[in-house]
């Protein structure tokens, strides 16, 4: 299989080389902009679109006397347009490139009579792009995303999914690094996936899918990784957004937010303060068959749970330009994250065949404060004007948790008469979390390359005192076998050296990263301890290549590592209900991927991935059951190997002038190999996933969104994942002023994303539906305030262009 692989990266590689013979003339496109009086007009910004898509393929500004020139325009057919604060937009005919360069017919600008707050490029930016290496979902301004959580978001960008226990996948795979501007959450699993619900999808700008990984990046994330990047104020002045959301699904839910920037010449203030109530109805149903010798046992469980959640989120910062090469930036984030829950579930037992002989009634009240806290500090200074800049991270984070859980469990005959006496059981499980990180990282040119080195030291404490009770003879006891006091501790000294030149149309990157971990897991309970000191070498190395404007090439390796969730490696239990509970692995070891992918972009648009990923001691869920008790428990074990191929297509469309669309489509074949709950697994399946995001210009101030998605079935180590697909649809309104506008969206509206699967491995055979009150109904309403200054406006507003140009 390996040499397979080989061959094929060797037929890309053989590709890439090929295909010089593509090359086309380096073409470019100049011209001249004057006002009214006829007079050059500095720094406008003047940008080639796509006369079909409307997609901008390049951008530039234009100099003191007025001109501009586009260089290495690609063959085609275009638009040109020209902005500048206090002129009227101006868009020029389609033009044709073909075999020479062009000089274009003079733009004159109009003077306009109000001075608008933002300058509005008609040029649309694409919902998904290409940008170094990553694909790239704009989600700023899209109407099914306005109100949701980043969890949601996250979902529709390309090659991203969220299984039935809301883990992230990346290619069908768990295991992504998931960052917020480029910063580790130091979260996996369910405190991920609460951080996540718990942020607003309004703070969101953009999110950046990637499957390799540099030197300079941290070697977590055995798949790649997920950055979310947050909006960031340029403009001058204050200015800020008020969202106000409010959505009916089986319950009522709705957020609002407030932001507010003030900038005045070096100094940026921002302070964002957002608070979500969200109320959900979770339906499921779990079918065990617990086998014997003698008679299988069958579970038929029911369950209906309510989670009433409120959570506050706040961030304050401070950006300050102490000198014409350095700033200073600070900034205080949090959250409240507070969590009600309630379920009543019923399960039939009974023998397999055999009419029910017992009912179990089992009522539990969850309630789960959670805290966390992040302070982030960094220093760049530029050294001088060749490039050399030397930059310093100091970040502290910080999670507080307060568990607390009641079991009522009422075992009956079918006719409901008690069995035995009701049995009561409570938990406790507070959690801190703190971790504190420092790097260093120095950037300067040799020769015709570029050299980047740096430092990084993270230090993580986590304290997780578990406690147990039921009540015995109307007194609480503990629950003797069951609590657990466990600290798990873990230091990460990390170096990386990384090295990019670019070669006329090649461009070579190369890294190393070593990282030297030390950990340390303690069951101050059981008396156990589990050490571990080790060192890894992380290389990675990225092969570019600009056959022509329209054909762009990048060929990447990285070792990756992803290491356990510090719960994982808890080795007591914490019991769901009476039947079902989840163990640590205190033996649980690290997973490495070898990571294999080629990058294609045509004409700035159409983006194809192609991957492949080896994984040892891939970190996977497993099983254990009591075919006396019936009961079952979950944990983590490290499977042998297991391999992913990938293939990712990103095509967007236009159909006339109203419809715009893009389509993501990702082919994935996963296969595992190995010992895992008590047999041998060698198994693999090919799936895909599918989206199409489709906006419709119904009139100037009037738009349409509607998406469609489809996940096929497939198997994921011992469990078959079923079917599921979705539909959803919102329209937005602008009003005149600009300023203020408003979004209503349904989704999931034919209640069709259900989250079932069902295992037949080994002992093992159980089949489990569950819907997650998905089908909601919203509207929200955005307004956005503040004056600007129109020079310092001019010169943020094209440089931010520019940046989501590249």
């Amino acid at each position: 299989m390996r040499k397979t692989y080989t061959q094929i990266l060797v037929a890309i590689l053989f590709l890439l080389v090929t295909t010089n013979a593509w090359a086309q003339d380096r073409l470019q496109v100049q011209g001249l902009v004057y006002n009214e009086e006829g007079r050059p007009i500095e720094n406008v910004s003047i940008y080639l679109l796509s006369a079909k898509t409307k997609a901008i393929i390049k951008t530039t500004l234009t100099d003191r006397t007025g001109v501009y020139t586009l260089q290495t325009v690609p063959k085609g057919e275009f638009v040109i347009q020209a902005s500048s604060i206090g002129y009227a937009a101006y868009v020029s005919n389609s033009f044709i490139v073909s075999e020479k360069s062009l000089v274009m017919d003079t733009f004159k600008l109009a003077m306009e009579a109000n001075i608008i707050n933002e300058v509005t490029v008609e040029g649309k930016v694409p919902l998904v792009q290409q940008r170094d290496g990553k694909l790239v979902l704009n989600v700023e301004n899209s109407t099914l995303s306005a109100g949701n959580n980043a969890l949601d978001i996250l979902q529709r960008a390309p090659g991203v999914s969220v299984d039935k226990d809301e883990n992230v996948l990346l290619m069908g795979q768990q295991g992504a690094n998931v960052t917020i501007d480029g910063r580790q959450t130091y979260m996996s699993g369910d405190q991920l996936a609460s951080f996540l619900k718990a942020m607003d999808g309004s703070q969101i700008k953009s999110v950046e899918v990637g499957t390799g990984r540099m030197a300079k990046d941290d070697a977590e994330g055995s798949i790649g990784t997920i950055n979310i990047v947050l909006k960031k104020n340029r403009l001058e002045g204050i200015n800020g957004t008020f969202i106000a959301s409010a959505a009916q699904g089986n319950h009522a839910r709705g957020n609002t937010s407030l932001s507010v920037n003030y900038k005045k010449n070096n100094t940026s203030f921002f302070g964002m303060y957002g608070f979500t109530s969200d109320k959900r109805q979770y339906d499921l149903n779990i079918n065990r068959v617990v086998k014997s010798d003698i008679v299988n046992r069958v579970f038929d469980q029911n369950t209906d749970m309510i989670d009433d959640d409120k959570t506050h989120n706040y961030r304050l910062g401070l950006e300050h330009k102490t000198s014409e090469r350095n700033t200073v930036f600070m900034q205080f984030s949090g959250m409240r994250y507070d969590e009600k829950s309630s379920s009543n579930s019923l399960t039939k037992m009974g023998a397999d065949g055999i009419k029910v002989d017992s009912i179990l009634h089992t009522s539990t009240q969850t309630d789960e404060p959670f805290n966390r806290y992040s302070l982030n500090f960094n220093n760049e200074f530029k050294i001088d004007s060749s490039g050399r800049k030397l930059t310093f991270d100091v970040d502290w984070t910080a999670f507080r948790n307060e568990n607390t859980m009641n079991f009522d469990y009422r075992t009956t005959d079918p006719t409901g008469v008690l069995l035995y006496e009701p049995e009561l059981e409570r938990s406790s499980m507070p959690l801190k979390i703190d971790i504190y990180a420092a790097k260093a990282d120095y950037v300067q040119s040799i020769g015709k390359g570029k050299m980047e080195v740096g430092l990084k030291y993270s230090y993580v404490k986590s304290d997780n005192n578990l406690g147990f009770e039921h009540f015995v003879n109307g007194v609480w006891q503990e629950y003797e076998g069951r609590p657990n006091y466990f600290i798990y501790k873990e230091k990460v000294s990390a170096a990386y050296v990384d090295y990019s030149r670019e070669f006329g149309s090649w461009s070579l990157k190369l890294g190393f990263r070593g990282e030297h971990t030390d950990s340390d897991g303690h069951s101050i309970t059981l008396g156990r301890r589990e050490k571990t000191d080790y060192f890894k070498l992380f290389p990675s190395a990225n092969v570019g290549y600009v056959a022509t404007e329209n054909h762009v090439f990048s060929l990447s390796y990285a070792k990756k590592v992803s290491r356990p969730n510090y719960r994982f490696l808890n080795p007591f239990e914490y019991f769901i209900d009476k039947f079902t509970s989840q163990r640590g692995n205190p033996y649980l070891k690290p997973q490495y991927t070898d990571g294999f992918a080629m990058n294609y972009t045509l004409y700035k648009m159409f983006n194809l991935s192609v991957g492949a990923d080896f994984t040892k001691d891939a970190m996977v869920e497993s099983l254990g059951q009591d075919s006396e008790s019936g009961k079952t428990w979950i944990t983590r074990d490290n499977l042998g190997k297991s391999s992913t191929s990938y293939f990712n297509v990103n095509a967007p469309a236009q159909i006339g002038k109203v419809w715009t669309m893009n389509n993501n489509l990702t082919l994935v074949y996963m296969h595992f190999k190995g010992p895992i709950a008590g047999s041998y697994l060698n198994d693999g399946q090919a799936f895909f996933q599918g989206r199409s995001t489709n906006n419709f210009r119904l009139s100037k101030s009037l738009s349409a969104e509607l998406s469609a998605n489809y996940n096929s079935a497939f198997i994921y180590n011992v469990y078959k994942i079923h079917a599921r697909w979705g539909l959803d649809l919102g329209f937005n309104y602008n009003f005149k002023d600009q300023k203020s506008s408003l979004k209503l969206a349904g989704t999931d509206l034919f209640k069709t994303q259900k989250n079932n699967i069902s295992t037949n491995f080994g002992e093992f055979d159980s089949l489990i539906k569950q819907y997650n009150d998905n089908r909601t109904v919203r509207l929200t309403f955005t307004y956005k305030f503040g004056s600007l200054k129109q020079q310092l406006r001019r010169v943020n507003t094209d440089s931010e262009e520019k940046s989501r140009a590249q």
